[in-house]
């Protein structure tokens, strides 16, 4: 068997992980069932580990794909077709590993939000805020709309339908003020 063969059977592997890994993704999305299929290496963090099934198949992908470029394209000797698929492989899988760490930033970040961000944001007062009482206030975060307590900063009555900009949080309590 010769180093090409390798290559070959190399790339044939990756492509066909890759192939049944879709495959069975797609599969497990279909209906309701609580089935799930990961080989992305997704940790409950929501972060893509460097070493995982997607990153190693890529990687096996790329060193057959690079060397079989190398060794039959360039006809070049064993040490150059090694170190082309070498760096194709490690190119592939340090792109697919930035590609997943990218979706899960933004796609696994939950909707869990710490209420310290919420400074600054506009909200609506959706139940009045009575003089140095308490209301309720509806605001964006993480693109859901969340509705929490809320107390005039000033100690100052607010009407329902006014619009509001978050000043500070005191556990879960927004202290917000009109906005001008």
């Amino acid at each position: 068997m010769t180093i090409g063969i390798l290559y070959i059977g190399l790339l044939i592997i990756g492509v066909v992980y890759a192939v049944i890994a879709g495959a069975l993704g797609w599969l497990a999305d279909i209906g309701d069932g609580d089935i799930h299929v990961d080989g992305s290496g997704h940790l409950d963090a929501g972060h893509a580990h460097p070493i995982s099934g997607t990153t190693l198949a890529t990687f096996i992908t790329g060193f057959g794909g690079g060397g079989t470029v190398g060794h039959y394209l360039f006809e070049w000797p064993l040490i150059g077709s090694l170190g082309l698929a070498t760096a194709a492989g490690l190119a592939l899988a340090a792109a697919a590993f930035g590609v997943l760490e990218l979706i899960f930033k933004e796609t696994q970040a939950g909707a869990e939000f710490i209420m310290e961000q919420t400074v600054g944001r506009e909200a609506e007062v959706i139940t009045p805020i009575p003089e140095s009482g308490t209301g309720e206030v509806a605001y964006l975060a993480k693109g859901q709309r969340e509705v929490g307590m809320a107390r005039s900063a000033d100690g100052s009555a607010i009407p329902k339908g006014r619009l509001v900009v978050v000043e500070k949080v005191v556990g879960p309590t927004l202290y917000v003020r009109e906005k001008r």
